[in-house]
């Protein structure tokens, strides 16, 4: 008995120990010694694997086979022996020039370019976006950062010191032996999200998080929910990992960026398909996308898309695609995406940014000696995996609204257990329940997640108390008028209420020794659209010829370069009633109805019908629409917020002011428009395009024409100018030098990528001109300013060297044209420029 329990443990343990073999290995050509990337290896005739873009695979073998098969197109297939005690293979294929030149002679050109040819050309047809009327579908994610216990080694390290040629014990290093101890009982990291994805052609794709967790958070970060981690399918134009967007290489233009190769032919629900290599013609100093597309040889859809991105990190995305018989067509059906630690320095894009290697100064193996050599970040890895199921097609699809990438569930952070259960496609383990346990715990010790929501805050400019944020615009500013202006503004937060806001401020000059301040309240109508209607009283001033779009989202900077140097200001008690509404999620629309009392704070005077106003009332009526259509938007019980800023951006305003009505004294229309675009191409600087203009009708006072945001202090002496550049101001326009009613202005800007002198030393060079022309009729009746129009066009060209020094840097500028002076420094402005930066 004991002797048969006996052989039985032994071949228990024999089995285990046999399935738990794991093979690695590269597959390369014979000759040259070049990997050959997504080669085909077959462990059977429908089980496999294919190697990466390095040529190097992986094998986990859950059962006893003799050996494997590797096949890639124009080289000869070899069967590789294996035994239980093969670990690495290292494979070399023999060319066959035969098979490839037959190929090639049959379609006169490389085969693979009227392969994607047709398949492109076929999007149309096979794009599930594109063929079907809508579609719905449920979606499991989970998203682990870990690493696997059984690779990492353990041991207590053990450091020694050379001395006199013998090894000297140290210290004792116990970090494997205690992260190998805590990654087997948890995850580093853990989030969960189950989404319901609806589409309709009229309305497009809407995403509704119907559950999310994240460990250690009671309420999810928000932001992170609206990374864009993996495009829904290849067949995108642009194909986004982390935030980046690449060039599909499904696109219309996909021909122009990437080469192709035919790697093989496989077999796939029964329907064979061409395996497809591609990778970028060009190499750029950031990391692009390579990989291979499996294409359907009967109907030229995607079966299946696999992209990887090797450099500081490496990166691969994975798609698969499942034939659905009903409606013939190929949808996904799942996909995962893995980041790693990479082999290689080469520079790797992420969220839009580059990220490069930061190598740390090593320990001088000649003095000091670790008796453990292995590094466990090499083993920590970041895997999302998602899961479609529940899919139905060309079913009623209700989607309220347009243009909401994202919608959170207001409860979608308090769902229980049994809610979770309904919805994983992917069973939650142990380790996956003790990661939320551990994390949850060591996050609320911390205080993490009111940290995180602190930052969150004050990178919108507010400081969050219980139920009001303090506004940290108004804590200090200063201009040529009132010198510092000090004061504190607020406003109730979602803790107060989500349906009704109350804001205010104060603030004091202490040049003119006057106190000012605005007041207002405001109520939802709708949560969906976001109608709020609200009322205010301001008594405050306004900067002379200044225009705003009151559509503009609020802005906060430290500090705002223009103010310091201005001194024409009006005073104005205003009191106005609007309601906010967005028409759509990319659409918002404001109406304002505004009474206004203005008083000038200098010598000025306005004919107007034979009376000259010194004060004067203003009754108008403000209709502002601001269209964004290809930024993306998300909806959380906080309200809503914008996850992807998309070019080009439009504004458009209408004003009309009342003779008569409510006390108006004058009557004037005046129309505003705004373009705002910017071109980010990956590898390069960033190009950046304002066209702005006004037009304005009747009898429009001063302090109601036109600037174009001038921003050259009026002083003599080049060096008495030196101040603090704007970031779309005319830099050697003289304030006060021209008004207009009506106007146009243009800027172009182009900024360079970083230059590398140093390790923290990365300065930007910034290449911008601006041009303006305008006019202004009857300036006669505009009495004690004197000024000038722009009716011949102003012009101003120039650079900036900016993060010279903490985020400082200079600018340099030049005047010419019809408006150049004869005074040649006069021409000339010399500031310096600040861009924050948080270092990422």
């Amino acid at each position: 008995m004991k002797k048969s329990a006996l052989i039985f443990i032994v071949l228990l343990t024999s089995f285990a120990a046999f399935a738990q073999q794991k093979i690695s290995g590269i597959v390369i050509d014979n000759k040259t010694k070049e990997s050959l990337p997504f080669a085909n290896i077959y462990i059977s005739k429908t089980t496999g694997t294919i190697t990466d873009a390095e040529g190097k695979f992986n094998l986990s073998l859950n059962k006893e086979i003799t050996s494997i098969k590797v096949s890639y197109i124009g080289y000869e297939t070899v069967t590789i022996p294996i035994d239980a005690t093969v670990k690495y293979l290292k494979i070399q294929l023999v060319a066959t020039q035969e098979a490839l030149d037959a190929v090639v002679l049959y379609n006169k050109e490389n085969p693979a370019l009227q392969i994607m040819r047709d398949a492109i050309a076929r999007k149309k047809d096979n794009d599930p976006e594109r063929k079907l009327n809508s579609f719905k579908l449920n979606a499991y994610n989970k998203l682990l950062v870990t690493a696997n216990p059984d690779s990492i080694n353990g041991q207590i390290d053990s450091i020694y010191t050379k001395k006199d040629g013998e090894l000297v014990f140290k210290e004792v290093d116990s970090s494997n032996f205690d992260f190998k101890k805590d990654i087997t009982r948890s995850h580093i990291y853990m989030t969960e999200k189950v989404s319901e994805i609806s589409y309709s052609s009229s309305k497009g794709k809407r995403e509704k998080i119907l559950a999310t967790r994240m460990a250690g958070f009671k309420e999810p970060i928000y932001e992170v929910l609206g990374i864009k981690i993996q495009s829904f399918s290849f067949y995108n134009n642009k194909y986004e990992l982390f935030g980046t967007s690449y060039p599909g290489p499904m696109a219309g233009n996909a021909l122009s960026k990437y080469k192709y190769k035919i790697l093989d032919t496989v077999s796939n629900n029964n329907r064979e398909s061409y395996m497809i290599y591609y990778s970028p013609k060009k190499k750029g100093e950031t990391s692009g996308l390579e990989g291979i597309l499996y294409i359907d040889r009967e109907s030229y859809a995607l079966q299946k898309g696999i992209a990887e991105i090797k450099g500081v990190i490496d990166i691969k995305a994975v798609q698969n695609f499942d034939y659905n018989n009903t409606f013939q067509v190929w949808f996904p059906t799942d996909k995962e995406i893995q980041i790693r630690k990479g082999k290689t320095d080469d520079t790797v894009s992420l969220f839009g940014q580059a990220v490069r290697v930061s190598r740390s100064t090593q320990q001088d193996s000649t003095k000091t000696v670790n008796s453990n050599k292995q590094d466990v970040s090499d083993f920590i890895y970041l895997t999302s995996k998602t899961k479609n199921f529940d899919l139905a097609i060309n079913e009623p699809v209700t989607i309220r609204g347009r243009g909401l990438a994202i919608e959170i569930e207001d409860q979608a952070h308090n769902r229980d257990e049994a809610y979770w259960n309904q919805f994983r496609t992917d069973s939650i383990t142990k380790r996956g329940k003790e990661t939320y346990v551990v994390l949850d715990s060591i996050i609320e010790k911390d205080g993490v997640e009111k940290d995180i929501y602190l930052a969150r805050k004050l990178l919108k400019g507010y400081y969050p108390t219980k139920y009001i944020d303090l506004d940290l615009r108004y804590l200090v500013k200063y201009n040529n008028y009132e010198a510092f202006r000090l004061g504190l503004g607020g406003v109730t937060n979602a803790n107060f209420s989500t349906k009704y806001r109350v804001n205010g401020y104060g603030v004091y000059g202490t040049r003119d020794q006057d106190f000012k301040f605005g007041v207002g309240a405001a109520a939802r109508l709708d949560k969906r659209t976001q109608t709020w209607f609200g009322v205010s009283y301001t008594d405050d001033l306004v900067e002379t010829g200044s225009s705003r779009f009151i559509t503009d989202r609020r802005a906060f900077s430290l500090f705002e370069p223009r103010l310091f140097n201005i001194d024409l200001f009006y005073e104005i008690r205003r009191l106005t009633a609007n309601i906010e509404h967005q028409i759509t999620a990319k659409t918002q629309a404001n109406l304002m109805l505004s009474k206004s009392n203005v008083e000038s704070t200098y010598d000025y005077g306005f004919v107007n019908n034979g009376e000259i106003f010194n004060s004067y009332e203003i009754t108008e009526a403000t209709f502002s629409i601001q269209w964004n259509p290809f930024s993306e938007y998300m909806q959380t019980r906080h309200g809503r917020n914008e996850i992807k800023t998309g070019f080009p951006q439009f504004a458009f305003q209408a004003t009309q002011s009342f003779d008569g009505f409510l006390g108006g004294d004058f009557n004037y229309t005046k129309f505003d428009a705004r373009i705002v675009h910017e071109i980010r191409p990956i590898d390069k600087g960033v190009t950046s395009f304002l066209l702005k203009g006004g037009l304005g009708i009747g009898d429009i006072p001063i302090s109601h024409l036109y600037h174009t945001s001038p921003n050259n202090p009026n002083k003599d002496v080049l060096l008495q100018r030196f101040s603090i550049a704007g970031r779309n101001s005319f830099e050697t326009m003289y304030f006060n030098e021209f008004f207009s009613d009506k106007y146009a202005m243009f800027q172009a800007k182009h900024r360079f990528k970083p230059f590398k002198i140093g390790k923290s030393f990365r300065p930007e060079l910034t290449l911008i001109s601006r041009f303006a022309i305008g006019d202004a009729e009857n300036i006669e009746r505009h009495l004690g300013q004197e000024f000038n129009s722009l009716e011949h066009g102003f012009s101003e060209s120039g650079f900036e060297i900016n993060k010279l020094f903490a985020g400082f840097g200079l600018s340099f500028m030049y005047r010419y044209g019809a408006y150049h002076l004869p005074k040649f420094e006069d021409n000339l402005s010399f500031k310096f420029t600040y861009y924050f930066s948080l270092g990422f």
